[in-house]
């Protein structure tokens, strides 16, 4: 990993689109500053398209759909997303009604037994969700990682899939993939998912975006990225001076010194 002040004018200048992250890329201390929505609306002004990636329900990226200057959000590690229609929004999954009820079933089932194993609670989320479960490891309380990982590993051995990020532990029967969701969410709005390889920045901060940072070439962590390095599969390419809620403001610092 380098410092994102190492991307060239070249680089920056070559830029299509912004993919992020939402809890401690866009949020600090889990409300969303001021800084990343000025980054948002000033991307929407220069006709930069934004998507959102996020392991939130899909009621949530549905509220963010509707809301924010964004063209779409990836929800629930890629299993389904909430794209803007004019003043409306339209919701789209990955996989159809019977495999994802019968993952959601599956998947229900091990975490209840993580919650009689370990010091872990489901996520009581009155937004709907639609293809994982999640528990809570940062959000409401703090669960060691070594926790965490202790049952990740349960939930693999039962032959389903497990990702954490710095606020929740997501029980799936698919693997988690915000590329996927990403691919899919940009094609159905018009956009060129092959772009997202060399033309637009994902900009993250913990292990359910190894993803995206493996992927794309414009891949950025968010300051203290590292800490997870033992945990994931691929890093960002560059990293952010900027933490949670600062970094998204340096991309678009970036895309503008390359105007």
């Amino acid at each position: 990993m380098i410092s994102l002040d190492a991307m060239t004018p070249a680089q920056w200048a070559r830029v299509e689109g912004v993919a992020t992250d939402l809890d401690d890329t866009l949020t600090a201390d889990g409300r969303l500053t001021s800084s990343s929505l000025v980054a948002l609306e000033a991307l929407a002004a220069r006709g930069i398209p934004c998507v959102i990636a996020t392991g939130r329900p899909l009621g949530w990226a549905e509220v963010l759909a509707s809301m924010a200057p964004v063209r779409s959000v990836v929800a629930e590690n890629g299993g389904a997303w909430a794209a803007r229609e004019g003043r409306g929004v339209r919701v789209a999954f990955l996989e159809g009604d019977t495999v994802r009820n019968e993952g959601i079933r599956k998947s229900r089932e091990v975490a209840r037994r993580l919650t009689e194993t370990f010091p872990l609670r489901l996520v009581e989320e009155h937004a709907h969700r639609a293809t994982d479960v999640t528990l809570d490891v940062g959000e409401r309380v703090t669960v060691a990682r070594s926790v965490v990982e202790a049952a990740m590993a349960v939930v693999r051995a039962a032959g389903l899939f497990a990702v954490a990020s710095t606020v929740h532990l997501h029980v799936s029967h698919r693997a988690p993939d915000k590329m996927g969701g990403l691919r899919a969410a940009l094609a159905d709005v018009g956009l060129d998912p092959a772009a997202l390889d060399a033309r637009w920045i994902y900009l993250g901060d913990s292990p359910n975006d190894a993803g995206p940072f493996g992927a794309m070439a414009l891949s950025v962590g968010v300051r203290g990225v590292e800490r997870f390095a033992d945990e994931m599969p691929a890093l960002p390419r560059y990293v952010a001076r900027g933490g949670p809620g600062e970094a998204l403001a340096e991309v678009l610092a970036g895309i503008g010194s390359a105007a």
